[in-house]
């Protein structure tokens, strides 16, 4: 598993960015069920899941010097960023005036 992550390869970038960006939701919606919230008043928490691609991108572009896995990352991190952004924006949770 650890040199699957070592390689420069676009298949590293999209399971390293949809990866931790899944799991980090998984875990935020396991916590609010489990601690009695919803998860219907609680989604821009999920905004949070941005963090993890952003620092393994940072580390990848800085200290690795794999540039097909950090324009990967930097592509999944935008399309799914301005995926988020349209469902606030059609679920009425971000209204602009």
């Amino acid at each position: 598993m650890k040199h699957f992550f070592t390689q420069d390869k676009v298949t590293v970038g999209l399971v390293a960015g949809l990866g931790s960006e899944l799991l980090l939701c998984l875990l935020l919606a396991a916590v609010l069920l489990l601690g009695g919230w919803g998860i219907d008043g609680h989604q821009r928490l999920f905004a949070a899941m941005f963090i993890p691609p952003l620092l393994i991108l940072r580390a990848y572009a800085k200290g690795r010097q794999h540039p097909v896995v950090s324009k990967t990352l930097a592509t999944v991190l935008f399309v799914t960023f301005v995926a988020f952004m349209f469902y606030l924006f059609q679920a009425h949770l971000i209204v602009l005036r």
